[in-house]
Parts: structure tokens; C-alpha cells; sequence
């Protein structure tokens, strides 16, 4: 049995919402600049934006899924 894999998990589901959160950043600097809403990089990045969030949704539940992980195998040993 391979009771690493937790961290592991934990630290990339991390990694993967820090970096999205930092898409976000760039994604609304660019949709703050005077560009005009329908410029292309307004476009992309309001497309962007909303994949940052599902990139975030999905750390989120990696998280909760290593949580669980973790619960059911003290819940074993116990």
C-alpha cells in the first residue's frame, strides 16, 4: 500500500490552484485595460477565466478525494 500518494495528491491539486489563481490575475488585467470588450484578448481571456475556474474546482475535489483517502485508511487501520 502506497500511503505517499496522499501528499503527493495534495501538493499538485495545490500547485494546480495556485497557478490558476495566478491565470486569473493575467485573465482580468486584461480584461480591465482599456482594449474595448470585444477585442480578442478581452475574448480569450474572459474564456480563460472561466477555465481557471474549472482548473480550481478540479484541485478543489482532488483535495477533497485525498482527504477522503486519508480518513478511510485510518478508518481501516483503526
Amino acid at each position: 500500500m502506497n500511503v505517499t500518494a496522499g501528499p503527493n495528491a495534495l501538493q499538485s491539486a495545490t500547485a494546480m490552484i495556485n497557478r490558476s489563481q495566478a491565470g486569473l490575475r493575467r485573465d482580468a488585467a486584461v480584461v480591465a485595460s482599456p482594449q474595448g470588450v470585444t477585442s480578442p484578448g478581452t475574448i480569450a481571456a474572459l474564456i480563460d477565466s472561466r477555465q481557471q475556474l474549472l482548473y480550481t474546482s478540479a484541485g478543489a475535489k482532488m483535495i477533497q478525494a485525498s482527504e477522503d483517502m486519508l480518513a478511510s485508511l485510518l478508518d481501516v487501520h483503526a
